[in-house]
């Protein structure tokens, strides 16, 4: 049995984001659970982890692989009071974070496939998935999902030419709690619920899909 993720050694730094944790050995999607959270009230800044997702998706309502105790799966909840119109402005801002956290982390070369896909090495490397409700109650739920300590064959056969993992990347292990802080730290240095990303973010998302490295961009 995978060892769970430590909770406690998840810090997130200055921010709501991450202003409460909770980790699941299993669940059928972070996204879901997160949202059904947001619905009964719950405050902005919740964070999901899951060892595993038995209906974990990606973008189209694809399935995610989620292998228990390699990767990161994980959503978030945020309330940002921005016009209907610019919701779908967290997907570029949370790319550019999870870009500039995994980065920073492992000094690899680091790209962003539109809309949502996290690339190195010519290879997928993390996902978003973000999900928001208007009218009343306004909310986002953005699923992440990162792989970490995966070996090629821990993949399914499908997946093994087309993903990477941290660990592939750099030729080492990975403490995954490490870069659950990385990442939600960045979040909470570039997300305001009061105002939509700045131009500098929509110009480091630009950047970074046409291959520009992080190291152009400091956080």
């Amino acid at each position: 049995m995978s060892e769970l993720l430590d909770r406690d050694l998840i810090v997130a730094g200055e921010g709501a984001i991450g202003s409460r944790i909770v980790v699941f050995r299993e669940t059928e999607s972070t996204n879901d659970l997160v949202r059904a959270a947001a619905e009964g009230g719950e405050p902005e800044g919740f964070v999901a982890f899951a060892e595993s997702q038995t209906k974990g998706r990606g973008q189209f309502g694809r399935r995610w692989s989620s292998a228990p105790g390699l990767g990161l799966w994980f959503s978030i909840l945020l309330r940002p009071c921005w016009a209907p119109h610019l919701l779908p402005q967290v997907t570029p801002l949370i790319a550019v974070a999870v870009a500039n956290a995994l980065a920073a982390q492992t000094g690899l070369g680091i790209r962003i496939k539109q809309p949502n896909d996290i690339f190195s090495g010519g290879r997928k490397l993390a996902g978003i998935l973000s999900e928001a409700r208007t009218g009343a109650g306004v909310f986002a739920v953005v699923g992440i999902g990162i792989n970490v300590n995966h070996a090629a064959a821990d993949f399914p056969l499908e997946l093994q030419t087309s993903a990477t993992s941290l660990a592939l990347e750099t030729g080492g292990i990975c403490q995954r709690e490490q870069i659950a802080s990385a990442v939600l730290t960045e979040i909470s240095s570039g997300y305001d619920p009061a105002r939509p990303p700045g131009e500098d973010i929509l110009r480091q998302y630009e950047a970074l899909s046409r291959g520009q490295v992080y190291d152009t961009f400091p956080s």
